[in-house]
Parts: C-alpha cells; structure tokens; sequence
C-alpha cells in the first residue's frame, strides 16, 4: 500500500498541474478574444471583424444622433452606403445607419489616432488594394495635426457649405483648461462617384507659443459642429483611446 501511494501521488500532481495550465490557457484564449483589438494584438493579426468594431464601436468613434428640421424639405444629399470601409481616408457610414423619421445620424472618427490609421490600412491589405510593405510606409507617415471626420447617410447640412463656412463651424473643447481650439482647415470629401461622403477637420496639436494644444492630463475633449440647422456634439474620453504603444491621438 505505502508503494502504491508512492508511485499515484506524483502522477495525481502531475495530472493536477496539468489541469491547471489547460484552465489558464483557456482563460488566457477567452481572455484575447473578448479583449480590445487594438490592445491585445498587432495591427497585422485584425481581422474584418476587428476592424469593423474599431470604426463602430470604440474610443476613437462616437455616433451621434440629432433632430433632422431639414428633412422637411426633403433630403438632396443622402450618402450611399458603402460599409463604411473606406477607411484610409476616413470615409465612410459605419456606425450611421438609417436614423428615425425626423433624426440624422452622424459618425465622428478621430481619424488621425495610430489606430484608425492602422485599422484603414489592414483593411486595404485584407482587400487586396495594399501590400503588407506599403501598409507599413503608410503608417510612417505621421500627421502632425488631429484630424477629425464627420460623415452620415444625409449630409445635406454641409452641402452648400463652402471650406471656409466649414472651418468656422468646428471646433474642440478641452475639459480641463476649458480652451476651445479651432480648426486650421476643412475639407469635403468626395467618393469616387462625386458623391460627398464627409468632412475633415483639421486641428493643431501645438499653440502657436509650441505648447500641447490637448495637454498629456487632459481627460476629455468635447467636439462641436455648428452648420446650418444641424448642431453636432460629442465627447472623446482621451484616457480610453489607447493602444499597445500609449495615448493615442
């Protein structure tokens, strides 16, 4: 009996252990499938679903929905619906789909942030219009200024606007130094058909004295659109748009 329980203890410890490290793996697989992708693994392992929740739903882009008084008039610019995977430029509807009798959905994308930019280019890869090389010499082209795009099915209240009218529509609000920064330019876009398929404003990231315009304590900042009847408002919480490398703007 005192040989036999020599020889079942090691092999029940081993099968113990062995148990153990299966549930830790399991829970390490569950752990990187429920985890943000733009946190738990490179840009080069997304996938089409990945990306799709990157333009849908996380830091970097907000929907927002306000009261349409145009619609009465009836709509002349109402954006097709390409997916929303036009990515390298920002373009796109993912996220503003048919909005409510009397409503107008709109998405808004941080679209200067590293991951934006990352999830527009293994996009392209995914679709066969980019090699893995050119993705990487894309990316090293960092902007030195935050871009912000604002696109939707109806875009009717940006329509007759001119870039200037534009310009002077936008801007952003820093939660804790309360300073509004304006954009240093806007600009339409158009799809390859014509149509227009948003807008891009364009923020400083320094005063003109070199200071940060969105500080490194900065928590959130507010971004507002003012155009024709139609007043657009969301809030970007800075400490949540973060990737693998850090703040990401």
């Amino acid at each position: 009996m005192e040989s036999r329980k020599g020889i079942s203890g090691p092999r029940n410890n081993s099968t113990k252990f062995m148990l153990a490290s299966l549930f830790l793996l399991v829970l390490g697989a569950l752990a990187w499938a429920s985890s943000d992708p733009w946190k738990a693994k490179p840009y080069q392992q997304w996938d089409a679903t990945d990306i799709k929740r990157i333009f849908a739903d996380s830091p970097w882009c907000k929907t927002v929905q306000i009261d349409a008084a145009w619609k009465e008039a009836g709509s002349k610019y109402e954006m097709s619906d390409d997916g929303g995977m036009a990515l390298k430029t920002g373009q796109g509807s993912a996220g503003a789909g048919d909005a409510p009798a009397g409503k107008a959905v709109f998405v808004v994308r941080w679209v200067s942030a590293r991951t934006i930019r990352e999830a527009g280019v293994r996009n392209s890869v995914l679709e066969n219009q980019m090699k893995p090389e050119d993705a990487e010499k894309e990316l090293a082209k960092v902007p030195d200024v935050y871009q912000i795009f604002v696109g939707g099915r109806d875009l009717t209240p940006f329509a007759s606007a001119d870039d200037k009218t534009l310009q002077a529509s936008a801007f952003l609000t820093a939660k804790k130094t309360k300073q509004k920064i304006a954009p240093v330019k806007a600009q339409i876009l158009h799809g390859q058909d014509g149509k227009m398929t948003g807008v891009v404003f364009v923020f400083p990231k320094k005063t003109d004295s070199g200071e940060p315009t969105i500080g490194t304590d900065e928590k959130s900042v507010e971004f507002t659109c003012a155009i024709s009847k139609a007043r657009i408002l969301t809030t970007f919480e800075i400490p949540k748009m973060e990737d693998s490398q850090g703040r990401d703007l």
